[in-house]
């Protein structure tokens, strides 16, 4: 019989390496995460802690903006009528687009009734009818429904190899057969497959706008940034305007700290002001030498304001190219946003997702709804002659990566897109 090991305790040496950030550096990094709302919210209630501190308020500019939401903090409406915009619809369909959309709940259901907008618009119902189609076809999925059942039948259209049953289901209209199972046994489906059935449409959402803001907590949004297209020649400058200056009553200050025994008191107070205007000067600087560096990089998107322009851009490139850390240009980054020929969206759009080598996401999208678009309507393009199309150009993608971007697009796939 084996001898059983005693268990000894023994001290054990370890070496662990730990990085402390003096509390300067953490406020400069927290300072520079924050949007220009919250770092204007930040410098006043510093000026109201801080009796020796006041704000000077910058001047204010009217500009004509058109608004390119933010994907983590826009609104519905913002969301699709981005995807209106760059759509090669025409006017009127995109007008009709538009009155359905504002006509949305916070759902993103349309519960109006098409026959009622019509006599109040300009449209007609075929036109209506016409748009509802277009709407349903912009992200989210299941947008523009005027029925659970409706808003699920769309997401489950859009599903490869989507449960027979559950689809069988939604298309007669039946959920209430799922909601009581005791109703089950007069199903001509069999308990298995409606447990089935079930599973498969709980994986759909009934509320495709959840992700989306409401109105009510929309906040107006402030450019960090300016690029400027003049004669060709791509400027840029900081949005001054948008952020008050943080001034010290120095005057005051010495002639109170003289008279009082409280001096540790006042010369903390003039030490968080110097920590602030230190951390609000680093934010802007880095802001700056990143949208230099991405204006640059991006100035083919920025001239033509075309999504096909841009190029794949990481922030660990972004890093190396300006000599800091990666986690710095995710703060810098954060809830930061660029005017551009009086339009204004995230900071965040020129630093798109590489899909191959030397392709972004928009560009792989762009191309094939091109191909699509000039495909013969007989003879679609099958998810491999796709590949191969792209293969020859010397671009790899998987038939996966295919499928991925063409149900993005909403493009049904060959088979359906065939026409006699």
């Amino acid at each position: 019989m084996a001898r059983l090991q005693k268990m000894v305790l023994k001290p054990k040496e370890q070496l662990v390496t730990r990085l402390f950030l003096s509390p300067k550096l953490q406020q400069n990094l927290t300072v520079l995460s924050y949007s220009t709302y919250d770092l204007v919210s930040a410098m006043k209630e510093l000026s109201e802690s801080n009796p020796f501190v006041s704000l000077a308020e910058p001047k204010s500019e009217t500009h004509s903006l058109e608004w390119i939401g933010d994907t983590e903090s826009e609104s519905l409406p913002d969301h699709l009528l981005l995807q209106v915009r760059m759509s090669d619809w025409s006017n009127k369909e995109k007008s009709a687009v538009k009155l359905l959309i504002y006509n949305l709940d916070d759902n993103g259901y349309l519960r109006a009734k098409l026959n009622e907008l019509a006599q109040a618009s300009e449209f007609s119902l075929a036109d209506l009818e016409q748009a509802k189609v277009l709407l349903q076809s912009l992200d989210p999925c299941g947008i523009g429904a005027s029925s659970l059942n409706e808003c699920l039948l769309i997401q489950a259209r859009q599903k490869e190899n989507f449960d027979e049953t559950a689809m069988q289901i939604l298309l007669s209209d039946s959920l209430e057969l799922l909601a009581d199972p005791q109703k089950w046994e007069q199903s001509d489906f069999s308990a298995s497959q409606l447990t089935q059935a079930l599973a498969n449409i709980q994986t759909l959402d009934p509320t495709p706008a959840s992700e989306y803001v409401t109105e009510q907590n929309v906040q107006y949004l402030l450019p960090d940034l300016i690029f400027k297209v003049e004669d060709g020649r791509l400027t840029i400058e900081t949005a001054k305007s948008q952020i008050p200056e943080l001034l010290f009553d120095e005057k005051t200050y010495k002639e109170l700290k003289t008279q009082s025994d409280q001096g540790k008191y006042f010369s903390q107070q003039r030490q968080d002001y110097l920590e602030m205007k230190s951390a609000i000067d680093q934010r802007q600087q880095t802001i700056l030498r990143l949208g230099k560096y991405a204006g640059e990089y991006q100035r083919a998107f920025l001239t033509t304001m075309q999504t096909q322009e841009l190029k794949p851009l990481g922030l660990k490139d972004a890093a190396n190219a300006l000599n800091l850390a990666p986690s710095t240009i995710s703060r810098a980054i954060k809830d930061k946003y660029i005017q551009c020929q009086n339009k204004i969206f995230s900071l965040k759009i020129l630093f798109p997702r590489k899909v191959t080598t030397d392709l972004s996401q928009a560009r792989i999208e762009y191309d094939l709804q091109k191909l699509i678009d000039q495909e013969s309507s007989q003879q679609p393009l099958s998810d491999q002659q796709l590949v191969e199309h792209f293969a020859n150009h010397g671009v790899t993608l998987s038939r996966r990566v295919i499928a991925k971007y063409r149900k993005k697009l909403n493009i049904p796939n060959s088979y359906q897109r065939k026409r006699d």
